[in-house]
């Protein structure tokens, strides 16, 4: 998780900088200066232009949230098959997620090729791949969050100032609604201050950290097996 973490942390300072140009824009009416225009020299950002890059935000959020999740996930998989562990020394969940993938069609088998299953099943070397393109596709929030934790094994615990993930819901929303073009970004960009944004970057960063602390702790104690 190591690297998970660190490409988190890169990715959170990214909008961090971007919040600093923000600023700068909105809150001290920064203008652009050109300096080989040889007649205006500084080129100001309307309101329109202004309200755009506010929604901006939620693209870069929801891309920080996408890509640390995805990447945490295929994390667990990659590590509990690189165990080379056996189906009957793993939990519950790693178990039904085994047999999802390679037993699909275990109740329309024989009842002979159901006596040879359950007599090699339990000595089964489990050998998972996480596929990103089918469980992630613009659904990252708080209540997928607490899926895949539910179905894995690991924690979705939260300090409550957190509200499991709100306003990861929110960012969701948002992009979806500019990436569908179901709303324009400065009609998005009008409805919040940077006040609003710094809240909502605050509570996201830090829940989906929490989240990948827990997945940390529950590869380094080894939670997948029983």
């Amino acid at each position: 998780m190591t690297t998970v973490l660190s490409d988190f942390d890169k990715r959170a300072q990214e909008i961090k900088l971007y919040f600093k140009l923000l600023e700068k824009v909105i809150e001290q009416n920064a203008s652009l200066f050109l300096p080989n225009n040889q007649t205006r020299k500084y080129l100001r950002f309307d309101d329109e232009l202004q309200k755009v890059m506010k929604a901006n935000v939620f693209l870069l959020l929801y891309n920080l949230a996408e890509s640390s999740i995805k990447q945490a996930l295929i994390e667990i998989y990659d590590v509990i098959t690189s165990e080379n562990v056996k189906y009957k020394n793993v939990k519950d969940e790693i178990k039904r997620i085994w047999i999802n993938t390679n037993y699909r069609n275990f109740s329309q088998m024989g009842t002979g090729n159901i006596f040879l299953v359950l007599n090699q099943i339990a000595d089964d070397i489990i050998d998972i791949e996480f596929e990103a393109s089918k469980n992630i596709s613009g659904n990252i929030d708080g209540r997928k969050i607490r899926e895949f934790a539910e179905n894995i094994g690991f924690s979705s615990r939260a300090h409550y100032s957190l509200e499991n993930g709100a306003k990861l819901h929110l960012v969701k929303t948002q992009r979806n609604k500019l990436a569908h073009g179901d709303l324009s970004f400065a009609e998005c960009g009008r409805n919040y201050t940077i006040s609003d944004l710094r809240q909502i970057y605050n509570q996201v960063t830090k829940y989906l950290k929490r989240i990948l602390l827990n997945i940390e702790k529950y590869l380094i104690d080894r939670k997948y097996l029983t």
